[in-house]
């Protein structure tokens, strides 16, 4: 799954990944995140691709998770910070382990003067609090967004 996401995301193949066709509002920005984390199990990807609506304060996000999950971006929720920065949350729910499910919630910030976002996790019946950190490219002209 993560090949065919990496591999699709190379070429902007568009419609494997769910990156859909250019947008026309200048509001609307995706990016490609490549994320280093010290958590091993999984939670927090190596790449991530989100795209934010500011005028709407929409969000998607689209990793292999997420893909796996929902067949595409799951949709999640934007605010704008009063420093500039942005703040994404979603959620990817009914994961199973052996007889257990639980839910991941995710924020995401991203601080656009340093291409740059940090990301975390809260495992639901968990105490950690996986997180990672990465730099950030635009995508011009993709959105993830319906």
């Amino acid at each position: 799954m993560l090949t065919r996401l990496l591999t699709c995301a190379a070429v902007l193949g568009g419609a494997a990944i769910g990156l859909g066709a250019p947008s026309a509002s200048a509001q609307v920005s995706t990016f490609d995140c490549a994320i280093s984390s010290l958590e091993g199990r999984g939670f927090i990807r190596e790449r991530i691709f989100f795209t934010i609506d500011t005028a709407s304060n929409r969000a998607a996000v689209l990793d292999d998770l997420t893909n796996a999950v929902y067949d595409g971006p799951a949709q999640g929720s934007l605010q704008q910070l009063n420093n500039g920065q942005y703040r994404v949350k979603w959620e990817v729910e009914n994961l199973k382990s052996g007889s257990n499910s639980f839910d991941i919630a995710y924020t995401l910030q991203y601080r656009p003067g340093a291409q740059a976002l940090t990301l975390r996790a809260n495992v639901s019946g968990f105490d950690n609090r996986p997180s990672g950190s990465g730099t950030c490219k635009p995508v011009a002209g993709r959105s993830l967004l319906p």
